[in-house]
């Protein structure tokens, strides 16, 4: 997984427009629910939403639990975020500022602990489960949702200069075998895995984020120029010379403590 320059890009200004817009694409995603199922919450417990962004997990799951606690380090972030739920009728989230690498709750208070597309924008995504395990409840669920590295070092370096071109907040995705890894380092035990492709219509991706023209130019250009190996991978569809639409892989992960599991 490549290096973030610094973990102060979560508040830089640009970034935080294009997280507000991608934030909105990911209200409409099928894994929200998904989540949910294999969360399988009740409505004595707590959760934990791990950089909340825009809320829409702390949201989907407030009336499946007692209470949500959702943390991001940009505040302007989280006004939004609580404006939504505000609007939504939901009074059982607390929204909090703080850094993913020194999150302000107590040990083992939570059940649950989703962090969806979140963990590809830091450096040290080992750090941040140091601090979900912190938190967790030996007898608790861990939920991850977000990109996939490919299989092939080629592929793993296309993906990330085409997500960085588009986002500069986007430091890289892990792999499954490098998300065993620091998960089992951490005394998590996996219990499911998912994998699933998630379309990409090119014009609307690439113009999510208010793109200007070169940007959106030089976008069309990486996924014209990709290799063989990239354009099967990703499944690059052209039309008249141009991208029309390509896909990448997504991961769900439950994972829960190995006292939980072995006990």
């Amino acid at each position: 997984m490549s290096q973030a320059k610094n973990e102060i890009i979560w508040t830089d200004p640009s970034v935080r427009s294009a997280r507000l817009a991608i934030g909105r694409e990911h209200s409409r995603e099928a894994d929200l629910e998904r989540l949910i199922e294999l969360a399988e919450p009740n409505k004595s417990e707590r959760a934990l939403d791990y950089v909340t962004g825009l809320g829409y997990v702390a949201r989907a799951f407030a009336s499946h639990v007692k209470d949500v606690d959702a943390f991001d380090p940009d505040k302007d972030v989280l006004k939004e975020s609580s404006e939504l739920a505000g609007q939504e009728g939901i009074d059982n989230i607390h929204f909090e500022v703080a850094e993913p690498m020194g999150i302000p709750y107590k040990n083992n208070t939570y059940d649950i602990v989703t962090a969806r597309l979140a963990l590809r924008h830091t450096r040290n995504p080992g750090g941040c489960l140091d601090e979900i395990s912190r938190v967790l409840k030996k007898s608790g669920r861990l939920l991850i949702a977000d990109s996939l590295a490919p299989p092939h070092t080629e592929l793993v370096s296309f993906l990330g200069d085409l997500m960085r071109q588009r986002d500069s907040s986007h430091v890289g995705s892990c792999s499954l075998a490098e998300w065993e890894t620091l998960l089992e380092s951490r005394d998590f035990l996996i219990d499911q895995v998912e994998i699933y492709p998630k379309e990409h219509d090119f014009e609307e991706w690439a113009g999510e984020l208010g793109a200007d023209s070169d940007s959106v130019r030089m976008l069309a250009m990486m996924l014209q120029n990709a290799s063989t190996r990239a354009k099967r991978h990703f499944r690059i569809f052209e039309s008249a010379g141009k991208p029309v639409s390509f896909i990448t892989w997504m991961i769900l992960i439950r994972a829960r403590p190995v006292s939980a599991v072995m006990s």
